[in-house]
């Protein structure tokens, strides 16, 4: 090549290449640009897992107490728990024992729901809807407790057994049913001064029943009123 010559693009290409370059218009510099893109992608997926492989090392370098603390709740989510969270009934177990009703009262939850149960032996004379006053120290036990969560909406549900009734105040026992649920209801809401809005109530009448009502122990166990606290 002669000095101060100047050579052309594709000058330094075999002839062969030059001539199949010429026949297809193709030129050096449009066959090389893929290679600058998957250049960049290669790099770019380098770049990708070395980052990935650093995170894992970093996870994996923990000491058990960092594992521990991420899994624990915080001393901010458990001071939002209510008190007595962990205890079924939110301490109405305890309440019952020391007014010593546990043969007519108890508590349990079922599905986040805690229900307290009262039987009628306990809360009013057969085939009547006025609370009897010894029952009155239980109820304002679960009224302040309903007062202190308001996260509670409050279901009243009466139950009777199978026995027909029929009196001037009571032609069935729907009406029994509804005016036990509404004298609880009543009792809270003038008494411990809670909001209405936050109950409704349910007769049930005979038709669901904790026992088959074929023996006099059994109908006793379904005469009954129901406090349901929901979530």
């Amino acid at each position: 090549m002669e000095v101060g010559k100047t050579v052309k693009k594709t000058e330094w290409i075999p002839s062969p290449y030059r001539r199949l370059m010429a026949k297809t218009g193709a030129s050096i510099d449009t066959d090389s640009n893929w290679l600058i893109t998957l250049s960049d992608l290669l790099t770019l997926l380098l770049v990708f897992f070395v980052f990935a492989l650093t995170a894992g090392n970093l996870t994996a370098q923990k000491t058990p107490e960092q594992k521990n603390a991420a899994i624990q709740p915080s001393d901010h989510n458990k001071s939002a728990r209510p008190a007595a969270y962990e205890e079924p009934g939110y301490g109405m177990s305890s309440i019952i024992e020391d007014l010593k009703m546990q043969e007519g009262v108890s508590v349990r939850t079922v599905k986040g729901e805690v229900i307290i149960t009262l039987k009628e032996k306990v809360t009013f004379s057969p085939g009547e809807a006025d609370i009897l006053h010894s029952f009155e120290p239980i109820l304002d036990k679960i009224g302040g407790m309903i007062r202190n969560h308001p996260q509670f909406q409050v279901e009243i549900d009466g139950h009777t057994d199978n026995q027909p009734i029929s009196t001037p105040l009571y032609p069935s026992n729907w009406e029994l049913s509804v005016d036990r649920a509404t004298k609880v209801l009543k009792y809270f809401i003038k008494k411990q001064g809670i909001n209405p809005a936050r109950f409704y109530v349910k007769g049930n009448a005979e038709l669901r029943p904790l026992l088959p009502n074929d023996t006099p122990e059994s109908r006793a166990e379904n005469r009954r009123v129901e406090i349901r606290l929901k979530p």
